[in-house]
C-alpha cells in the first residue's frame, strides 16, 4: 500500500477549608415540613458534592497518551471533582443541605460577555467527626470480556481488592460476573474479621474470557442487589466495572439506563468505574440524571487508591434527592452559564433565571458546587455598587432528605463582590475558565481542523495556570503543558515556550492526521488511485480501501503508522512521506522519489457510507 515501485527500503527515527467568604447576605435555612426554625449549629460539617462525573480522568489519560481529546470527553462538574471549593457561609447550616454563595468579577476565554461568577456551594449540619457511613451491601458487576483482558481486569481485581480491604463485620458483598455468560462469582457474603483472604482469593480468580453482555449481567445484578437487601440494615449500592460504552440511548426496561432508573426508586444506586470506557458528556449526563448514580474512571493504580483508598465511604452514602436550585439574577444580569451541571438538566425560569434539579447529593471528601456566570441584560447599565449591599442573585434550593425524608428549603442573597474572592472561590474560576478554555482548544482542534487557534488558546491557558499561582492546581498546569506541547508541535511551534510551559518532549501520537480521507490527486508511481479511501484512527492503525481494483495490489491494504510533525512513516511497508494539513485537505509527499498524494477529509456521516 502506497509504495511507489522505485522505492528502497528506507527506515526513520522519529522524533516522533474554606476561608469566611464576602459578597453574600443571610441564609435562610426553614424545614417546611414542620415549619420551625432548626437551630443546631456544627462548626466541623461534613462535605457535600453532586452525583454524575466525579472525575476527567479519561480526558487526563487521553492527554498522557499523546492524543488530543475530544470536547465531549470533558465535563465542568468532572473537572471540579478533584478539589475541595466549600465555600464560607456568615452562619452555619441547622439543617441537612443548605445553600451558600459568594460572587467575584470574572474574565474567560471565550466568553467577552460574563461579568461576574456566582459560586453556589453546600453546607450540612451532619458533623464529619461523628458522622459514619451505614452498613453496606455491595454488588460488584464485573465485565471480563476478552476487551478486559490484561491491565483492565488486573485494575479491577486491585479495586476490589482495595474495597475489601476497607470493608467492615456488618458489611456485605457479591461479585457477579457477565461475559457472553451472566453469574454469580461470589454469593452474597457478610464480611467478617477472618473471611477477607476467603473473599480475596474469589477476586484473584477472575479471569477474562467470553464476549459482552452488560444488559445480561446488569440482571444478575440487580436481581442480586434485591434479594440480598431484603432484611439488610444498611445501604444497598451496585457498582459496574466495566471498559465499554454503556447504552445510555434506551431508556427501555432491559437496558443500562432503565435498569438503573427502577432500580433507584428501589433504592439501589449504581455506581460506574470506567477502567476504559470511552467516556463522554453523554454518559456523565445520563447518569446524573438517575437518583443514587455516580461515575469514576481509573487510569491506573494511582487512581485506584485515590478513590477507593479515600472516597469509598462517601461514594456509597446518599444525602439527599432532587435537590432543585432556582437561580434568578438582579440588577440587569441575566444567567449566561451554568458550570457543575449537564446542560440537559437546565430550564429556564423567566426574567433570565434558571433552574436545575440534581437528582443525588452525595457526602464527599471534597465540597462541590455550581458555578453560575452573569452577563449584563442591558449593555448601557452600570455594574452595581461594590460594597456589598446591592444584591446580584438569589438561589433558592429545595431538597428531600435521603436519611428521612424530611423536605427542607434553604435560601441565599449573593451581593456583588466588595473584597477580594474567597481561595476556593478564586480556585473555582480558574478551573471554570479552564473548562472553557479545554473545550474551545478540543474543539478547534477536532471539529475545526483549526491546530493553530487551539495552540493559541492553550497557550493562554497555559499563562493563566501559570498566574494564579495557586500550588492546588499544578495537575491542570500538567494537562494544559501537555496539550500545548502537542499542539506547539503540529502548528510549527515545537521550538517554542510560553507561559512556563516547556516543549522538550515530542508526542509520537496521529491526533491531526486521525480521520477518513479520499485521494483526490495522484502524481507519480504509487499503488493508489484517486476516489481511494485511506481511514487513519488514534491508535496508529491506516487502512487504504480501493475504489477500484489495481492489478496485483489487495482491496483493502492495512498497516500501522507514526507520525511527527512533519513526516508520517508506515512501519511495515518501511516508507516514509511528509505531511501538510490545511483545513480539511492533506498532501503526502515523497520529494526524492517525486510521489504526491492530495486527500480530501471526510466528514463523519460520509466516513460509514
Amino acid at each position: 500500500m502506497f509504495v511507489s515501485k522505485r522505492i528502497l527500503a528506507c527506515s526513520l527515527a522519529l522524533i516522533l477549608g474554606a476561608a469566611a467568604a464576602p459578597g453574600f447576605a443571610r441564609d435562610d435555612d426553614r424545614d417546611r415540613s414542620s415549619g420551625t426554625e432548626v437551630n443546631e449549629v456544627v462548626v466541623t460539617a461534613a462535605r457535600v458534592r453532586q452525583g454524575g462525573a466525579q472525575d476527567i480522568n479519561h480526558f487526563r489519560g487521553e492527554a498522557q497518551a499523546q492524543r488530543i481529546p475530544f470536547p465531549d470527553d470533558l465535563t465542568a462538574e468532572g473537572l471540579m471533582g478533584d478539589y475541595d471549593l466549600v465555600l464560607g457561609a456568615d452562619q452555619p447550616c441547622g439543617q441537612t443541605l443548605c445553600i451558600n454563595g459568594e460572587a467575584m468579577k470574572v474574565s474567560l476565554i471565550g466568553r467577552p460577555d460574563d461579568r461576574m461568577m456566582v459560586g453556589l456551594g453546600f453546607g450540612t449540619n451532619i458533623d464529619a467527626a461523628k458522622w459514619d457511613r451505614k452498613p453496606l451491601n455491595l454488588v460488584a458487576v464485573v465485565d471480563k470480556s476478552g476487551s478486559m483482558d490484561g491491565s483492565p481486569l488486573a485494575r479491577v481485581r486491585t479495586s476490589l481488592h482495595q474495597v475489601v480491604s476497607q470493608l467492615r463485620p456488618g458489611d456485605q458483598i457479591s461479585i457477579v460476573l457477565y461475559g457472553d455468560r451472566s453469574y454469580r462469582h461470589l454469593e452474597p457474603t457478610m464480611v467478617t474479621a477472618s473471611n477477607k483472604a476467603d473473599i480475596d482469593r474469589s477476586i484473584d480468580q477472575i479471569a477474562s474470557a467470553g464476549s459482552t453482555n452488560m444488559e445480561a449481567g446488569l440482571q444478575v445484578g440487580y436481581d442480586t442487589a434485591f434479594a440480598s437487601q431484603d432484611g439488610f440494615k444498611g445501604v444497598t449500592r451496585m457498582m459496574l466495572f466495566t471498559d465499554e460504552q454503556p447504552n445510555v440511548g434506551r431508556t427501555d426496561a432491559g437496558s443500562f439506563m432503565g435498569m438503573a432508573q427502577d432500580a433507584s426508586k428501589r433504592g439501589v444506586g449504581l455506581t460506574t468505574i470506567g477502567v476504559g470506557v470511552q467516556f463522554n458528556s453523554a454518559l456523565a449526563t445520563k447518569i446524573s440524571s438517575v437518583r443514587g448514580g455516580n461515575l469514576f474512571f481509573l487510569r491506573d493504580d494511582d487512581d485506584v487508591k485515590a478513590v477507593f483508598g479515600v472516597k469509598l465511604d462517601t461514594m456509597v452514602s446518599e444525602l439527599a434527592y432532587d435537590v432543585k436550585i432556582v437561580v434568578r439574577p438582579m440588577n440587569g444580569y441575566k444567567v449566561s452559564g451554568v458550570f457543575g451541571v449537564p446542560g440537559d438538566m437546565l430550564q429556564n425560569e423567566g426574567a433570565d433565571g434558571v433552574s436545575f434539579v440534581v437528582p443525588t447529593a452525595f457526602f464527599s471528601t471534597n465540597g462541590g458546587g455550581i458555578f453560575v456566570t452573569l452577563a449584563r441584560s442591558e449593555a448601557f447599565l452600570p455594574d452595581p455598587a461594590s460594597d456589598g449591599s446591592q444584591p446580584l442573585i438569589t438561589g433558592e434550593l429545595t431538597y428531600v432528605s435521603a436519611l428521612d425524608g424530611s423536605s427542607a428549603a434553604s435560601r441565599v442573597v449573593v451581593a456583588a463582590p466588595d473584597r477580594a474572592p474567597s481561595a476556593n472561590l478564586k480556585l473555582g474560576s480558574v478551573l471554570i475558565a479552564e473548562y472553557v478554555g479545554l473545550r474551545q482548544a478540543a474543539t478547534q482542534f477536532h471539529a475545526n481542523h483549526d491546530v493553530e487557534g487551539s495552540y493559541q488558546t492553550l497557550r493562554q491557558l497555559a499563562s493563566m495556570l501559570d498566574q494564579a499561582g495557586d500550588p492546588r492546581l499544578k495537575p491542570e498546569r500538567d494537562l494544559v503543558g501537555n496539550l500545548f506541547t502537542q499542539t506547539a508541535m503540529l502548528s510549527g511551534h515545537a521550538g517554542e515556550a510560553a507561559g512556563g510551559v516547556k516543549t522538550a518532549s515530542i508526542p509520537r501520537s496521529p491526533m491531526l492526521l486521525a480521520g477518513n480521507w479520499e485521494v483526490t490527486n495522484v502524481t507519480g508511481d504509487v499503488d493508489i488511485r484517486r476516489g481511494d479511501r485511506i481511514e487513519m484512527d488514534y491508535d496508529n492503525n491506516i487502512r487504504v480501501v480501493h475504489r477500484t481494483p489495481v492489478k496485483g495490489v489487495s482491496p483493502d491494504d492495512s498497516d500501522t503508522y507514526e507520525a511527527n510533525a512533519t513526516q508520517v512513516m508506515l512501519r511495515d511497508s518501511n516508507v516514509l512521506y511528509s505531511w501538510h494539513i490545511k483545513g480539511d485537505h492533506m498532501t503526502l509527499y515523497d520529494d526524492t522519489h517525486e510521489v504526491s498524494l492530495r486527500l480530501h477529509r471526510l466528514p463523519v456521516s460520509s466516513a460509514d457510507d
